[in-house]
Formats: structure tokens, sequence, C-alpha cells
């Protein structure tokens, strides 16, 4: 322009097939890329695609409203502070190993049901008080043996009913201090059999 080899006025330009992706039919792509093989992609649907010579991948679904990222390796981000809102359904698919560190306090809200299972061993270690309340009725089921070691007292209260014990094998109790029985009622002791007291 104006004479100047510096400024120079370009009328157009031909692409060639091995350097250059072109506009594809009716000219409806429009991209950028570069000499190593990264590409930004713009379609006339909407559409903008991010890659890099990897295989790295970010996907603007403008019509559909979607993103998509895609990366080959590890994914990282990092920040202050993060808020995820999901206005919907959100799903977490992990092929192996999960961890998660919380520095703090955690906090669980769930409006209805949850439901967990586990294929194998759980182990939950608390470094001073759990607290468990249950509004409504509480069951374990255990299909093998039921072991606990307690250091301290163990108190039991049953404010309103009975408390029940059933045993098909029998029930044996054994201590090195004293057994202590009080009931404001009658404490009736039924055997099928004659007992033995020592």
């Amino acid at each position: 322009m104006h004479s100047h080899p510096d400024r120079p006025f370009v009328m157009g330009g031909v692409f060639h097939g091995g350097t250059a992706l072109g506009g594809g039919s009716g000219n409806s792509v429009k991209s950028i890329m570069t000499r190593s093989g990264h590409k930004i992609i713009f379609t006339e649907d909407e559409s903008i695609i991010i890659t890099d010579k990897s295989g790295n991948e970010i996907h603007l679904d403008t019509s559909g409203s979607n993103i998509n990222i895609t990366a080959l390796e590890t994914m990282t981000l990092n920040c202050k502070n993060m808020f995820i809102n999901v206005g919907e359904n959100m799903s977490t698919s992990v092929g192996q190993n999960q961890s998660n560190n919380v520095g703090q306090n955690r906090d669980e809200s769930i409006g209805m049901n949850s439901s967990q299972s586990i294929g194998m061993n759980s182990t939950q270690s608390v470094g001073a008080i759990k607290m468990t309340s249950v509004v409504g009725d509480a069951s374990v089921f255990i299909t093998g043996k039921l072991t606990e070691m307690i250091e301290g007292d163990v108190h039991s209260e049953t404010k309103q009913g009975k408390t029940v014990v059933n045993s098909e094998q029998g029930i044996e109790t054994s201590t090195s201090g004293q057994i202590k029985k009080d009931a404001q009622g009658n404490i009736d002791n039924r055997s099928g059999e004659i007992g033995k007291s020592h």
C-alpha cells in the first residue's frame, strides 16, 4: 500500500490442501491452524472446536448448549474458592481410585434417599465423638459375626416399649464383677430343662 513493501494489500488467498483446512462445502468452516498442528475451528452450525496437536479438545456446541472438554492425561483446576451449581442431575464415574481430602469441616445435605454399595471392606475412623440420630426405625442385617470391643461403659436405654433378645444357639453372659438385676415388677426365669446354679 502506498508503494511501501512492509504494507502489502492482499486481494485474496489460495490454500494448499496439505497445509490448510479449507472452508468445506459452502465455505461454512473457518479455521486457524498453526504449523505445529494446533487448531481453532469455527463452523456455521454454531460450534467452536479448539484442539491441540496431542488431541486435547474443547468443544463448544452452541446449537446444543453443550461444552465438552477432553484431556488425554491429567486435568488440574487451581483456584481459591470454587462453586459448582447443577440445576438437575450430576453423575461422576471413576475408573480406578478416588481420594477426597478436606482440611477442616465437611457438610452434606440430602433431600431424600441415600444409598451406598461397597463390594468388599469398609473402614471408618472417628477421632472424637460420633453421634447417629434416626427419626424412624433403624435395622442392621449381618450374615456373619458381630464383634464389639468397648473399653468404657455401655449404656442402653429404652424409653418406650421393651427390649427383646432372641438367640437359637444360646446366650452367654460372663463378668469378673457382679451381676445386678433391678425390676419394679416381677423377674421371671423360665427354662425347658432343669437349670444349674453354682
